[in-house]
């Protein structure tokens, strides 16, 4: 037997299983850069892919050699952590790198190692070296690679199946690539569907089917050199050398016959086509994790604004009957200080799937087909559904099966793909036609839902109008927000961004004043910052036409109105959607439509609810006919200003909040004494506690054997300690590489044990003296159970000092003597007694 391990070893060691295993590492490489070259496009997968294989296999190849055992693990381990941020995440580490942006780094690229293919699912392809993307890629090639090499050095039963892990390269390619497959190739009468992906998985399969092949006549390839076969068959003379022509006939059919089978099950494993696409998990994906990758429909809000996109078709809504009010694109009930987005899926719901409404007031019917100006996953609907709506066209099913709606907000997505609906995308869906609901007069919380302190303008402006916070306290300070605001799609009035000026006719603003996008905290306090400079200029008793000063469209005012009603403890949430109805169902500045919806026509309100938990929808666009006029303090503007005077005030003056560098750093307090230190202190208790969970992770397993070596040497009874010793003896053979037999006597074990390093006077004696305190009826006396520890504890201090540092590491972090015996370890009705053991 030992005969065979030896002869197997040497197989895993010889230079066919080194060279095997370079040349399956080189194909790997290939493959992978082959099949996630779709994925990526970018030079850079060579660099990874070639690191990450040769890394694995030389840790593999030494693991191996050197008999490391569960060490090679570590080691493998080891070296994917110092590898993959220079590897796989270069960006990390920059020009001038710092310590902590190295630890961040390294700590979103462990991170990518779990989430990473969630990230690769989402974003659009290619997806280049974005990020951490690399991670999963690297992480895959450095597995595979680690994976064959270990088969290949593994003997001839586990070289066979070395060329299997390869596959998984060709698999991720296909799970992680596009919907979108290789253009026909026709040849001659034949046409071959997705070339490029079937021959692939064709060249991967053949090639695997290759490798079992050559290595299922590794052995005898060897006998012959040996002139094993010559020796056998010298008596029967010819008759030997036709046996040995039959073989390698019957071989080289075999191979072809396999090389056949994979050709086969290549055409079949390449995915199922339809056309030009094919199913990928890409195109079912999780719609939480779409909506959350998606830019906020706020921030987009001014590029429907354009001029390209001003007149641009989005989509068409037709109804047998009455229309309702209006059609809810997106809702945005989350705020971080620079975007509103769709919030926390814990706090406000998730996107699930409708399979079925409920009843709701004066149900309408509508159909709604996309246009070719319409992009995005979410579904214009108006809420509550009564029922799940109709889809028609091409894609019917797929959006049918797509379809997700969150409750709690109403709003709807359709995912057939990351990009959801397209142009000719249709349905029909019966919806709620009831008038707008009516703001309770209770706010939902007696305290601000916003911190108050990180908005000192907007709440120094809400004392000044001196509200109380009630529904009509709401409506009075976003009425008198909308009429002291004035409406600019556009930051100057140059081509491409001026058609707003014209095409709203008599609703088009009387000047145009430049007005910066963005809703972040510091652009809605600049809003407020020019309403309290104007108010105090112009005083509190001055008419809404004096008091004109912020500037914006309903990207800001949405963003302001909705902090406001959290200031006053209601509930409130962004709607991006259109009005619908004839055109004095709008607003100044962005007109409803009746039939077809364009850019123009797309608006943003807020929604806000209070005690009653109804959520009532407020409008928030600014007025567009009295344009800003600064004012001096004390100022009394003519009553009926000129239009020419209007004009000229706006385009001679700076336009107002053009830039809020100065104002907004003369509002910062300074920070507090300390404010610095602290970010050090807590990155410094951070790495204090990872290097702590570290440390414990490192010392779990040599303190768990420490503590089981303890509780063995102080059991109360002496027969229990001898037994402990036994055990403990038994126990550091096996951490060290030597497994005793468990299913014969101890006088057994100690005879195997010497061939380890035990000496046979010191193992009898330690046999007798563990038989007499399991077996004898006097057992054993205290002295003999502490001498016994004594011996075995000097012999394991032997036997560490001849395994060697590494030998004594393994053994510190090696699991053998945790897991259970093949067979029963002793055998009491079998076993020799010692002499003189009384029954």
């Amino acid at each position: 037997m030992s005969r065979d391990r030896g002869r197997r070893a040497a197989g895993g060691r010889s230079a066919g299983g080194t060279l095997g295993a370079v040349a399956l590492a080189v194909g790997a490489v290939c493959i992978a850069v082959v099949a996630a070259w779709p994925i990526y496009e970018t030079t850079q997968l060579w660099a990874v892919a070639g690191v990450a294989a040769a890394t694995a296999l030389v840790v593999v190849w030494l693991g191996t050699t050197l008999r490391w055992g569960g060490f090679t693990l570590v080691a493998l381990v080891l070296a994917f952590v110092a590898l993959v941020v220079p590897v796989a995440t270069p960006h990390v580490l920059g020009s001038r790198p710092d310590v902590w942006g190295i630890i961040r780094g390294l700590g979103d690229a462990l991170a990518a190692v779990a989430l990473g293919w969630k990230q690769l699912l989402t974003l659009t392809l290619p997806v280049g070296s974005y990020q951490t993307v690399l991670v999963p890629f690297f992480l895959l090639v450095f597995v595979v690679v680690a994976a064959s090499t270990a088969l290949a050095r593994g003997g001839r039963r586990a070289a066979v199946s070395a060329a299997l892990p390869p596959l998984a390269l060709v698999l991720f390619g296909t799970v992680f690539g596009s919907s979108a497959v290789s253009a026909p190739l026709s040849l001659g009468p034949l046409t071959v569907a997705a070339p490029r992906e079937t021959g692939i998985w064709i060249g991967a399969l053949a090639a695997a089917a290759a490798w079992m092949v050559w290595t299922a006549g590794r052995d005898r390839r060897d006998a012959l050199k040996r002139g094993r076969i010559a020796r056998t068959a010298a008596p029967a003379g010819g008759a030997g050398i036709g046996a040995v022509r039959r073989s390698a006939l019957v071989r080289g059919g075999s191979a072809v016959l396999v090389a056949a089978i994979a050709v086969t099950a290549g055409a079949v494993a390449a995915p199922a086509l339809a056309g030009s696409t094919r199913a990928v998990p890409r195109d079912s994906i999780d719609p939480e994790i779409v909506v959350r990758e998606q830019v906020s429909p706020l921030a987009e809000y001014r590029s429907l604004k354009r001029d390209d996109a001003l007149t641009s078709e989005l989509f068409r809504v037709e109804g047998s009957g009455a229309l309702p009010g209006r059609l809810r694109i997106a809702v945005l009930d989350g705020y971080d200080g620079v975007d509103f987005f769709v919030g926390d899926p814990t706090g406000t719901g998730r996107f699930t799937r409708f399979p079925s409404g409920s009843r709701v007031t004066e149900p309408a019917k509508i159909s709604v087909r996309i246009g070719p100006g319409y992009a995005g996953v979410w579904v214009p609907l108006a809420s509550p559904l009564a029922a799940p709506p109709q889809f028609r066209g091409e894609r019917a099913a797929e959006l049918a099966d797509s379809f997700y709606v969150n409750r709690d907000t109403g709003a709807a997505v359709a995912v057939p793909t990351a990009a959801g609906l397209k142009d000719g995308d249709a349905f029909t869906a019966t919806v709620s036609a009831a008038p707008d609901a009516v703001l309770a007069a209770e706010p939902a919380s007696p305290q601000p839902l916003i911190d108050r302190e990180a908005f000192p303008q907007l709440t120094r402006w809400l004392e000044m109008q001196g509200v109380s916070p009630s529904a009509n306290g709401l409506e009075t300070v976003i009425a008198a927000l909308r009429a002291r605001g004035y409406l600019s799609h556009s930051l100057t009035d140059g081509d491409g961004e001026n058609a707003w000026l014209t095409d709203a006719g008599g609703d088009a603003p009387t000047a145009f004043v430049s007005s910066p996008g963005g809703h972040s905290t510091a652009r809605i306090e600049q809003l407020f910052s020019q309403l309290i400079e104007q108010q105090e200029a112009a005083g509190d008793r001055a008419p809404d036409a004096e008091l004109v000063a912020a500037i914006g469209d309903d990207e800001q005012f949405a963003a302001a109105a909705a902090l406001v009603a959290r200031a006053l403890g209601y509930e409130s949430r962004v709607v991006i959607g259109v009005r619908l109805g004839q055109e004095n169902a709008g607003v100044p500045g962005v007109p409803a439509c009746a039939e077809v919806c364009e850019g123009r026509h797309v608006a943003a309100w807020i929604e806000a609810k209070g005690a009653d938990g109804v959520w009532a929808p407020l409008d928030v666009s600014p007025q567009t006919e009295v344009p800003p006029l600064l004012v001096q303090k004390g100022e009394q503007l003519p009553e009926f200003p000129t239009t020419p005077e209007e004009r000229d005030a706006s385009e001679s003056d700076p336009p107002v909040g053009s830039s809020n560098d100065n104002g907004a750093a003369e509002d910062e307090p300074e920070p507090p004494a300390g404010e610095g230190v602290w970010p050090i202190v807590r990155t410094a208790l951070l790495l204090g506690a990872a290097a702590a969970l570290v440390a414990l992770a490192a010392l779990f397993i040599p303190l768990v054997k420490r503590l089981r070596r303890r509780a063995r040497a102080r059991q109360p009874l002496p027969e229990l300690r001898a037994l402990g010793a036994w055990n403990e003896l038994l126990d550091a053979y096996t951490d060290t590489g030597h497994r005793p037999r468990v299913d014969g006597s101890r006088s057994d074990t100690v005879a195997e044990l010497a061939d380890a390093g035990l000496s046979p006077e010191r193992g009898a004696w330690i046999a007798a003296t563990v038989d007499q305190a399991v077996y004898a009826r006097e057992g054993v006396a205290d002295e003999t159970a502490e001498q016994l520890w004594v011996t075995v504890r000097e012999h394991i201090r032997e036997r560490n000092a001849q395994v060697g540092f590494w030998g004594r590491l393994r053994s510190q972090y090696w699991l053998g003597s945790f897991l259970p015996p093949a067979t029963a370890r002793h055998r009491p009705r079998t076993s020799p007694r010692p002499e003189g053991a009384s029954s």
